[in-house]
């Protein structure tokens, strides 16, 4: 159950044109647009109680890629009056360092960054109250790795600590509304345009092989996503949280999930090693 390396999501990101520069245009809007959303998240009843037990808060903010989601929750939460000190973890280098500096900048101090996989935070020795993912980054985990994910945050967080996922209902979207599509593209660039191809499944670990290529330059990445729905993120939340919520953003389908107070019943070491199925030959 390996993570995509540092280098197979660096092209990805470099590819695909998601805005996550936040001193391009593009990637300032996207930071507005996450200002808008957290003043909404700090108003869950959760965060407030959260907010009412202390004045400060150790943010974690998982795959965080530049920081856009924990600065802007950061920031609002000094609006009301919280202190913040933000880690921001990725496994790309070259985003963190952006991280760190325009987080810097931004909050006036310094943002720790971390080269890590989100699925070992347990073992780098940070303490949250309050963990984040935001950018939907769950279709980079299938579910064996997203188990994993839930049981090492678990341990990172305080008793009454909360863990924030910004996600959408995939299986609603791509595959109810407008049915799985074996090519698409993404919107066009002046560089050119992003085409995605269907290559291929996986039964065991439930994910769609997809290969973007840009064209006309020709460069390519091979990726594996697995497309979440809301219902079964939360039912495996559910499974290590004692409590579950979901609090839409603009669309019914599409916002924060949040999880609060770990179990802790089952613990990453409990999960190491794979199971049978995953190590037998690969699918047929």
């Amino acid at each position: 159950m390996s993570s995509p390396s540092p280098e197979e999501l660096g092209r990805l990101y470099r590819l695909v044109p998601w805005a996550e520069d936040p001193y391009s245009e593009d990637g300032r809007q996207r930071y507005e647009e996450a200002l808008r959303s957290m003043r909404v998240l700090v108003k869950h009843e959760w965060i407030q109680e959260l907010l009412s037990s202390r004045r400060e808060l150790r943010l974690l903010e998982l795959c965080g890629g530049t920081g856009i989601g924990g600065v802007a929750l950061a920031r609002v939460l000094a609006d009301e009056g919280v202190k913040a000190s933000l880690t921001v973890i990725d496994l790309r280098r070259e985003a963190l360092e952006i991280a760190a500096k325009w987080g810097g900048e931004e909050l006036g101090e310094e943002v720790r960054v971390v080269e890590a996989d989100a699925c070992r935070v347990h073992e780098l020795g940070v303490r949250a109250d309050l963990a984040l993912m935001y950018g939907y980054s769950a279709p980079h985990f299938d579910p064996w790795r997203m188990a994993m994910l839930l049981s090492s945050t678990t341990e990172v967080l305080v008793d009454d600590g909360i863990l924030v996922l910004e996600e959408s209902d995939r299986r609603y979207t791509i595959f109810y509304l407008q049915g799985y599509k074996a090519v698409i593209t993404w919107p066009p660039r002046r560089e050119g345009i992003v085409a995605e191809f269907d290559a291929g499944y996986d039964f065991k670990r439930g994910t769609f092989k997809r290969v973007l290529m840009n064209l006309p330059q020709g460069e390519f990445v091979v990726g594996d996503f697995y497309y979440w729905g809301l219902a079964e993120l939360m039912t495996l939340a559910w499974l290590f949280f004692k409590d579950v919520d979901f609090t839409p953003l603009r669309r019914r389908y599409a916002g924060f999930i949040l999880a609060r107070k770990p179990r802790r019943k089952l613990r990453f070491q409990d999960l190491a090693g794979e199971p049978r199925v995953l190590e037998k030959a690969p699918n047929p």
